[in-house]
C-alpha cells in the first residue's frame, strides 16, 4: 500500500512539472515599435510561428517573458518582418515560470529584406573542408540560415549565416 502511495506521488509530481501551453488572447495587429502607417506593407509570410515545426522549435528556445520580446521573437525570425495581423498569443508554464510565444501574419515592406546584414543578391564566401567557396544569397529562410546558390551549382543550398561572409566585388 505504502509503495503504490509513493509511486502515485512520484507521478504526481512528475506530471505537475511539464510545460502547458494556454492561449492567452487573439488580437488583430500588433507590434513592438512605431510603424509608418503610409508606408506601403505586404504580407512578407502567412501564419508564421503557426505550423507544429515552429511551435515545437518555439516551446523549447523562447525565452520570451514579455509580450514585446514574444512578439520580436516572431518578427525578427521572418526577414523583412515589421508586425504582425491575426495575432494569437500562447503563454507557456515552465516549472514556475511564464513564457510567450506568438504566432500570426508578418507584415513589412518589400525590398527591405535581411538578417544580420545579409540581403537576397549579395555575394558571399564560405569554407567547406578547406576549400573556400563563392555564391550569392538566392533566399532568407530564417533568423539562423539563408540560401546560397554556389557559382556553377544548379541549386541552393542552406547555410548559416555564422558561416559565410559577405565579400565586396
Amino acid at each position: 500500500m505504502k509503495k503504490n502511495i509513493i509511486i502515485l506521488g512520484v507521478a504526481l509530481a512528475l506530471l505537475s512539472s511539464c510545460s502547458t501551453v494556454i492561449q492567452l488572447g487573439k488580437l488583430n495587429m500588433v507590434s513592438e515599435r512605431n510603424i509608418d502607417t503610409k508606408g506601403e506593407y505586404v504580407l512578407i509570410k502567412s501564419y508564421a510561428g503557426g505550423n507544429q515545426k515552429e511551435i515545437k522549435k518555439a516551446l523549447k528556445k523562447t525565452k520570451a517573458t514579455t509580450l514585446d520580446a514574444a512578439v520580436d521573437e516572431t518578427v525578427k525570425n521572418v526577414a523583412g518582418g515589421e508586425f504582425l495581423k491575426n495575432v494569437k498569443i500562447y503563454g507557456v508554464k515552465k516549472k514556475d515560470k511564464m513564457f510567450l510565444f506568438v504566432e500570426g501574419d508578418v507584415w513589412g515592406i518589400l525590398g527591405n529584406e535581411n538578417f544580420r546584414g545579409f540581403k537576397i543578391g549579395d555575394t558571399v564566401q564560405w569554407k567547406e573542408l578547406s576549400i573556400t567557396k563563392k555564391g550569392t544569397i538566392t533566399g532568407l529562410t530564417d533568423a539562423e540560415k539563408c540560401m546560397v546558390k554556389e557559382e556553377g551549382a544548379e541549386n541552393s543550398k542552406s547555410l548559416k549565416y555564422s558561416n559565410i561572409t559577405k565579400v565586396n566585388e
